[in-house]
């Protein structure tokens, strides 16, 4: 359901350097790895620029892109499109009618939410030195303002049609396009609007006029529309490629770009004739969604997939990856304790850290995709992968070695349970064994045809191992007999992971969002649904606290032994994630597509984390924890915990610094609290939360969403 804002401008202050925030945050890519839709560098200012993506993502530069800081701008909604009206001026929209006006004074930001007065998504936006912001979207919207934003008015448009683009050089002349090869323009401020002809009904994602009102439109299977008479005839352009393409941009007379799917990059400087493939960084699989000039110089800027930022340095010239770390899909992750770790994934890539995750050394050893990672201590380990690729180290990871599986199926998952025995499991239910650290690798006969994509044991005899249509089977003998559980399960679920604490807990997560556990040993299974989305992997610390991660960017949380789940703001908006590790309940780590790796020092943001070992220790110190949900609707549990007995306020603020709220006026025990603030009464917006306990004080931030 569509959320219309309120009438109304909501306002906030920002310092460029932002506060760290709780839950869970990007350590690769740098600066963070979801879709980037528009990159804006209309500033002559020391550089400055902004790109803008999924989930409310945006950044910001001061030096071209060499360095990024990451913006809260107060929002999750799908930001589609930054522009940089002036050097101190931007403009974001965004999903559900979003508009946002950003202050930009260089060492901070102050943020406006405008009113659209309307709740369709706002595709593009535009304007020029004189001043005239233009504004398209879904179901044929247009808006205009006069006044920057104060009022926005809705154009008197008779055309329905989803628009993707506007672009307009003059106040009082625009063109806008959209679905199935429509383009309109206005010369009188919007007031009449009149279809133009074109000769495609392919979907037109970008419209750009250029110098002498050259105007270019481009889209779906490579659709190039040129008109060189103000768009009265429209010719196509040969691109030479099938991709569809996302945005085009005319520089000058006769150049332009035009970028897309499969990564491509079209330069022209001939009025298109021909468009010319340049080299980039970006791979097959990405998508490029917006192509920018900086002002003032030939440099073209790139942004899409991943979070993926290409800038080239010129004419005729090639483009290079700004982002910092790997964008290969990394499949598995284990950290041995707080600082030493590694991750693996496709190409061979093997990434190995010893500071938590700050940095990530990256190495491959092949091309062979690795789909599983596992250190039976700090030193040894083992991954595994396609074509039966067998890796192996004995000095945590700075070197690797080829093992002979035996076979050339593609292997999932590995485990040791000490250094001499380990099993892997793969396509075609295959399972090998090894007794004497890898060495030597022997088949075991698995009781069912299925895939197998999991493996764990938690002992040289006791193990499982799970796979396609809801298979579950079980060891007591290390292998040399497995015989498969039945489970009764509601669906033919494929199972992708599975995990025991000792040998009666434990459990199993797959497709539809499936969620398996036993506590007798696997004899009996009972499934419980935590999630809509397919879950990849799960790991339990203890007894009690368990995540577990998945597609889309699902993370979820359990604190009672996987009866029950929470889902967590993971920050990814929809990126595959494919597995997670926590060495206590406090600091875990998430992998998965484009390079995505996340960490959490707070145990993703849940509240009232306990553990048998804390439960009777008193705090060392003063803690707020940030509350949860966030965002929220209508209500939120605010926790903390203070080492000695204390008077204690908890009071909320508005974004204009206005008390709106107490929560807590009282003296308190030491120990941990918590409560809940309810804000069915209180209209959207960010809010905070200040605690006051003598000499400590703190504010943490939330949002509400309704």
């Amino acid at each position: 359901m569509k959320k219309i804002y309120l009438p109304l401008i909501i306002s906030i202050f920002i310092q460029i350097n932002a506060f760290p925030q709780g839950g869970w945050s990007w350590q690769n890519p740098y600066p963070q790895g979801n879709t980037l839709h528009s990159i804006s560098f209309v500033s002559t200012v020391a550089g400055r620029g902004w790109a803008v993506g999924e989930l409310g993502t945006a950044i910001y530069t001061q030096d071209g892109g060499l360095t990024w800081q990451l913006v809260d701008l107060g929002t999750q909604e799908n930001l589609n499109c930054v522009f940089m009206h002036s050097d101190t001026q931007i403009f974001i929209v965004g999903d559900n009618g979003l508009i946002i006006y950003i202050y930009d004074n260089g060492s901070s930001f102050e943020i406006e939410q405008q009113n659209s007065n309307t709740a369709e998504n706002l595709r593009s936006i535009t304007s020029n030195i004189n001043g005239c912001p233009w504004i398209a979207g879904d179901d044929g919207t247009v808006l205009r303002t006069t006044d920057m934003g104060l009022t926005w008015t809705q154009q008197n448009v008779i055309y329905n049609y989803n628009l993707y683009s506007l672009h307009n050089i003059e106040c009082t002349s625009a063109w806008a396009a959209g679905l199935d090869g429509f383009i309109m323009y206005t010369t009188d401020w919007g007031i009449n609007w009149t279809y133009q002809a074109t000769p495609t009904s392919h979907h037109l994602f970008s419209v750009d006029i250029g110098t002498f009102q050259h105007i270019r439109a481009v889209g779906n299977a490579g659709t190039i529309l040129l008109s060189t008479d103000e768009g009265a005839t429209w010719e196509i352009d040969s691109s030479g490629t099938n991709s569809n393409l996302k945005d085009v941009l005319n520089v000058g007379y006769a150049r332009g770009y035009t970028v897309g799917t499969g990564g491509v990059i079209l330069e022209t400087s001939d009025v298109g004739e021909p468009w010319i493939q340049r080299n980039s960084s970006a791979s097959e699989v990405t998508t490029l969604y917006d192509v920018e000039d900086k002002y003032g110089t030939d440099e073209m800027y790139v942004v899409g997939r991943y979070g993926i930022i290409l800038k080239n340095s010129g004419v005729g010239t090639d483009f290079d990856i700004l982002n910092g770390g790997t964008l290969n899909f990394l499949l598995s992750v284990q950290f041995y304790d707080e600082n030493l770790g590694w991750a693996v994934g496709d190409n061979g890539t093997i990434l190995r850290t010893i500071d938590g995750g700050e940095t990530w050394i990256e190495s491959t050893f092949g091309s062979s995709k690795l789909n599983s990672v596992f250190f039976i201590d700090d030193q040894e380990g083992w991954a595994v992968g396609r074509d039966g690729t067998i890796r192996h180290t004995a000095d945590a990871g700075e070197h690797w070695g080829t093992q002979n599986s035996g076979t050339t199926s593609e292997l999932w998952s590995v485990h040791f349970s000490d250094p001499d025995n380990g099993w892997a499991v793969g396509r075609y239910s295959e399972i090998i064994h090894t007794t004497n650290g890898g060495t030597t690798w022997t088949p075991q006969t698995s009781p069912t045809p299925n895939w197998l994509y999991g493996v764990y044991f938690v002992n040289s005899s006791t193990g499982w191992a799970v796979g396609l249509d809801s298979t579950i089977i079980h060891t007591t003998d290390g292998g040399a007999n497995w015989v498969r559980q039945i489970i009764n399960a509601s669906n033919g679920f494929r199972f992708a992971d599975v995990q025991f604490i000792d040998a009666m807990h434990g459990w199993v997560v797959g497709i539809y969002g499936s969620i398996f556990l036993t506590t007798d040993g696997s004899a009996t299974w009972q499934e419980i649904r935590g999630s809509g989305e397919s879950l990849n992997s799960i790991h339990f610390v203890d007894h009690n606290n368990g995540w577990t991660v998945g597609d889309a960017g699902t993370i979820l949380r359990s604190r009672d032994g996987g009866l029950t789940w929470t889902p967590q703001f993971s920050g990814v908006a929809s990126n595959f994630l494919a597995a997670v590790y926590f060495v206590d309940a406090m600091n875990g780590w998430v992998t998965g597509e484009g390079g995505t790796i996340l960490h959490t020092s707070d145990g993703g943001g849940i509240v009232g984390i306990e553990t048998n070992e804390t439960a009777s220790k008193l705090p060392e110190n003063f803690l707020l924890s940030q509350n949860y949900p966030n965002p929220f609707n209508p209500s939120t549990t605010i926790s903390w915990q203070q080492p000695e007995v204390g008077h204690v306020t908890l009071k909320i603020f508005d974004v204009l610094g206005r008390e709106v709220s107490t929560l807590l006026n009282e003296e308190l025990n030491a120990g941990k609290h918590e409560t809940t603030f309810d804000a069915s009464q209180f209209s959207s917006g960010i809010y905070f939360y200040q605690i006051n306990a003598g000499k400590y004080i703190e504010t943490k931030k939330m949002l509400l969403m309704k």
